[in-house]
Formats: C-alpha cells, structure tokens, sequence
C-alpha cells in the first residue's frame, strides 16, 4: 500500500500526520507552501480541486477531509486503536471529529485571516473578536470534557490528535485567554508522545528549507 500525505505546515493537516507516526504505517510526506498558494497550482488542483490540505493518496486515490482520513487510517490499522471501536464511542468520536473540523477549526481561520469573512472596510477587528469568544466558549466546553482524563477516550486516538491541532493553532497568535488547565495538561502530554514529536520535528525542517 502507498500512502502520501500532502501536507502545510502550521495547517490542519498536522492531524494526520500525527496519526500516520501512530499507525506505523510507511508513508511520504509532499509539502504544499500554503504562503506561496501551491495549493491552487494546476498540478494539485488536479489531486485536490477544493485547494486544500490535507490530502491523503492511497494507492493513486486522493482522500480529502481530516474525519473522512482519520476514519480510514483507524480502519486500516485497526491493531494500532487510532479511534474508539466500541460502537457508542465509535460514534462518539465521529462526532467529536466533525466538531473539531465543523465548530473548533472556523473561528482560528477568522482570527487569522478575517478580511476573508467580512469585506466592509474596519471589520476585521469586529470579526476577530467575535471569532475570539467562540473560541474561549469552544475551548471551556473542550476543558470540561477532558476533566479528570488523561485523553478523550480510555486511550489516546486520533481525537487527541485533532484537539492538540487546535490548542497549538491557537497558542500561535500569542493572544491572552482564560486559564484552561485541562485542556493545557492535555497538550503538555501530547508534545511528549514520539508521534508528536516527530511531526514537529518535520514541520521545523519544512519551514527551515522555505526560509533559506
């Protein structure tokens, strides 16, 4: 089986990675300089006509969306438990998946990039604070749910992996919130696991080449 990820650095598309390290899966790696808009090349227009990352190719065969990748890769290493297998929590973490890419992800785009949501000249800082307090509401709601818990589950899943995309996504724009010390520890153990680590590792080295 051939599988390549097409992949940005700070973007989204650190989920799977992370995932991918966890599998054990062999795997290639294409970075996309999202600054530079190769995602609108034709070459990977060709690959992903939606313009974004991630992509995961398997055997030839794109797979878009990080609910519909993580879904797989759990499927297709299913001695690795990279999401829950008992039926409600199964469901449950689909659930949490598409809250992460339907609810958690939108207001850090806003925040990032608010001319893009509201083209009425002076708007951008209107948008940026109310995607700020979707954010804080989003992450109290993430908090309560990883009280007491080590990881979403009874074990560490690609869940933990798209919640820790989103805490460090957002520490990025260094903006002062409410304390959040469940969901914070939940990060702190994140950046401990090898998958982690690694995939950092190679987001360092990606961003080091674009700079030379």
């Amino acid at each position: 089986m051939k599988l390549t990820l097409y992949y940005a650095p700070i973007a989204c598309s650190l989920v799977p990675l992370v995932t991918l390290h966890e599998s054990g899966a062999e795997f290639d790696v294409k970075p996309i300089s999202l600054k530079n808009k190769q995602q609108h090349d034709a070459e990977y227009l060709r690959i992903n006509p939606k313009a974004k990352v991630p992509v995961l190719v398997v055997d030839g065969e794109p797979l878009t969306e990080n609910v519909a990748i993580l879904t797989w890769l759990a499927n297709a290493f299913p001695d690795k438990k990279l999401l829950p297998t008992e039926p409600k929590n199964a469901i449950k973490a689909l659930s949490l998946m598409a809250w992460c890419a339907s609810g958690l992800h939108p207001p850090l785009t806003r925040i990032f990039d608010p001319a893009r949501y509201c083209g009425v000249p002076g708007s951008e800082e209107s948008v940026r604070k109310l995607a700020l307090e979707e954010v804080i509401r989003n992450f109290r709601i993430v908090d309560g749910m990883l009280a007491g818990k080590e990881w979403m589950f009874d074990h560490w899943t690609a869940v933990d992996a798209y919640l820790f995309w989103v805490w460090r996504r957002f520490g990025v724009f260094k903006i002062e919130i409410p304390p959040f010390q469940n969901y914070a520890g939940h990060g702190e153990r994140m950046m401990k696991r090898d998958s982690v680590k690694r995939a950092l590792a190679f987001e360092r080295e990606v961003q080091a080449r674009a700079a030379a």
